[in-house]
């Protein structure tokens, strides 16, 4: 029995041929036409209607001049219109909400933050992020039509079908539909991810993760995340709830409730928070002056900076608590590479940020529980310290613009 094929709808086949266009475009920033039909292999008039309707009707593409001649006709140059067009990205975090304003070639032209208050509830939050939105549209000189969408990254299990936070301990939030919260309020195509996620995309499409296939980042702050690459694209799982790290149990026998209702998770022993907390109950325990010194005899003030800083100052308790949480981490994270084998970790949040004193110890205690003991783990910071969460949004977004998923 021949085999049968299903025409392609013109319409179908052009919009295909213009993203391959356009992301070649966008990859290499300037580029003749003439190299493009070379490397698409479809015909020179094909490509200038593509090109003319890129650069007429959609606006993302722009002539600068002619290149140099090898004997024949100069070619036609064009680039990415990257200057004259722009998103805004939003890092919803547990302690901050963070907005800015870039242009497509990744240029920050406005930032701004207001602290996450948690305890105001979920709809006060929304009202925040609606507001950094209109504020960063209303940057003077800006051309708002140009704004082509927004990106949102949000720390829990993130529903993309259903449009919904399905459960976020560190916001509270259960079966919160933040598609409709944010559609009958923002006028722009917006798209959101589970924070991390959008980190480790951030990481693979402008960090040095361009360099690997197969990596892990982790998100080592307030809670504990992973976001997970492998052959080059990030992964979801069957419900897109992939990478909950902090969820893996590292001691079943702990008394200690995580906020997502479970005993001996690792974001509830090894966490930020969890640092803080056992700061503060040594504080109670035994006045240690140096910590009474750092916080100004104030319990309150104790927080994961201010262990580290003891730490560093040769405080043995302190150290005795990051020695706990290492620990802990080295387990989680060993069982992260005996199961996924990454080329690489990348590391942000604001616990990794704390150098050697954290490094040297996490990297023993991995090496610990290594299934294969003589591997050389090799760890990095994420390329974008406090930017990473960001930087993955605008990369969402700008994936959904050159797939021409972001319209108005």
């Amino acid at each position: 029995m021949p085999l049968s094929y299903k025409k392609v709808d013109s319409t179908v086949m052009n919009k295909m041929n213009k993203v391959q266009v356009l992301s070649i475009i966008h990859d290499r920033k300037t580029i003749s036409r003439a190299d493009i039909v070379k490397i698409t292999g479809l015909t020179p008039p094909t490509v200038s209607r593509i090109v003319e309707q890129l650069i007429n009707h959609d606006c993302l593409v722009k002539y600068t001049g002619v290149g140099d001649s090898n004997g024949g006709r100069p070619p036609v140059m064009v680039s990415f219109n990257g200057d004259e067009n722009y998103v805004i990205e939003i890092d919803l975090g547990a302690t901050l909400i963070r907005g800015v304003l870039s242009d497509l070639n990744n240029n920050m032209l406005m930032e701004m933050q207001v602290p996450t208050l948690l305890e105001k509830g979920y709809e006060s939050i929304i009202d925040d992020v609606v507001n950094i939105v209109e504020r960063l549209l209303n940057k003077r000189g800006l051309n708002r039509v140009k704004v082509l969408g927004v990106g949102i990254g949000i720390a829990g299990l993130v529903n993309l079908k259903k449009g919904m936070i399905d459960f976020s301990p560190d916001f509270g939030w259960e079966a919160v539909n933040i598609q409709n919260s944010l559609k009958q309020r923002i006028n722009l195509p917006f798209f959101f991810d589970n924070s991390t996620r959008l980190m480790a995309l951030g990481e693979l499409n402008y960090g040095l993760g361009k360099n690997y296939g197969n990596f892990v980042v982790i998100n080592m702050g307030y809670g504990i995340a992973s976001g997970i690459v492998v052959d080059g694209k990030t992964v979801f799982g069957f419900q897109g709830k992939a990478g909950e790290f902090g969820h893996i149990i590292v001691d079943p026998n702990s008394n200690v409730k995580c906020k997502c209702g479970a005993y001996g998770c690792l974001e509830a022993l090894a966490s930020g928070r969890r640092i803080a907390v056992l700061g503060k109950e040594l504080f109670e325990r035994k006045k240690s002056q140096k910590l009474a010194k750092l916080c100004k005899n104030d319990p309150n003030l104790i927080d994961a900076k201010l262990i580290f800083e003891a730490a560093r100052s040769g405080d043995k308790d302190a150290n005795e608590i990051l020695e706990t949480v290492t620990n802990y981490l080295g387990i989680g994270i060993a069982s992260l590479v005996n199961l996924l084998d990454p080329e690489v970790i990348f590391m942000g949040g604001g616990v990794s940020s704390n150098g050697d004193i954290f490094f040297e110890p996490l990297i023993k205690a991995i090496q610990k529980y290594l299934i294969s003991r003589n591997r050389i783990l090799d760890i990095k910071p994420v390329t974008f310290a406090d930017y990473a969460t960001l930087i993955g949004a605008f990369s969402l977004v700008v994936n959904k613009i050159i797939r021409f998923e972001s319209l108005r």
